[in-house]
């Protein structure tokens, strides 16, 4: 942790929305824990992901088949600077997010940032103890690095961007809205983040998932099933 700071202990649930849709399409429980971060996908609930930044490793696990497979850290990062240096033209630069910068959003009493054909606001709310600002914080950049690897979802350059903006802040999301523009409409996406302590159930996912990684079959990265 920077400068030697204890880790926060807590649950974020992340919802995610897809247009005017009032159930969500995914959902996840975000545990921290000492030091260590647990992504349980509570509606797709095949693959669970912890980041252990203390050890420079990304572990990723699949129920189904009873694999894991772990990730260094370190080589995150290697492939997120790769990724920005293979942007060598404005139009590249552009529709990764690189040159995009955070502004006071019009929309809502928060944030916007804008690239490409994507366009973010987001609020935010400031947790009574900072350190839980900066592990979520640290924990939202080291998933957006995780799928660049894995090649999932949007460029996520710009939302990295305005991750480090609000954890600058002691912040972390409230709510944020992604429109994604296309020639024939746009699609809209909203995403809750609920801030909470951990229950006693939250420790039991937690002890289930250490005794999946005792257990499960290592693979390597290529070999893992992909989503």
């Amino acid at each position: 942790m920077p400068g030697g700071a204890v880790a926060a202990t807590f649950r974020v649930t992340t919802r995610l929305f897809e247009g005017a849709a009032l159930e969500p399409a995914a959902e996840h429980k975000i545990l921290f824990d000492e030091g260590l971060v647990f992504d349980l996908p509570q509606i797709h609930s095949r693959f669970v992901t912890v980041y252990d930044p203390a050890r420079d490793r990304v572990t990723l696990l699949d129920r189904e088949t009873q694999v894991q497979t772990t990730v260094r850290i370190e080589d995150l990062v290697k492939v997120t600077a790769a990724a920005r240096a293979a942007a060598s033209t404005d139009e590249q630069r552009e529709h990764l997010g690189l040159n995009s910068e955070v502004q006071p959003s019009k929309r809502v009493i928060g944030y916007t940032i804008r690239f490409g054909s994507l366009e973010y606001h987001t609020t935010t709310q400031k947790p009574d103890d900072p350190t839980i600002a900066n592990d979520y914080g640290q924990f939202a950049i080291l998933a957006s690095r995780l799928n660049i690897v894995r090649r999932l979802g949007p460029p996520p350059f710009g939302r990295m961007t305005l991750s480090d903006h609000i954890t600058q802040r002691g912040e972390i999301p409230l709510e944020t809205t992604l429109t994604l523009k296309t020639r024939k409409a746009n699609e809209q996406y909203r995403s809750t983040h609920r801030l909470e302590d951990l229950s006693t159930v939250d420790r039991q996912k937690i002890a289930e998932v250490r005794g999946m990684i005792s257990l499960y079959h290592n693979v390597d990265f290529e070999a893992f099933p992909k989503p």
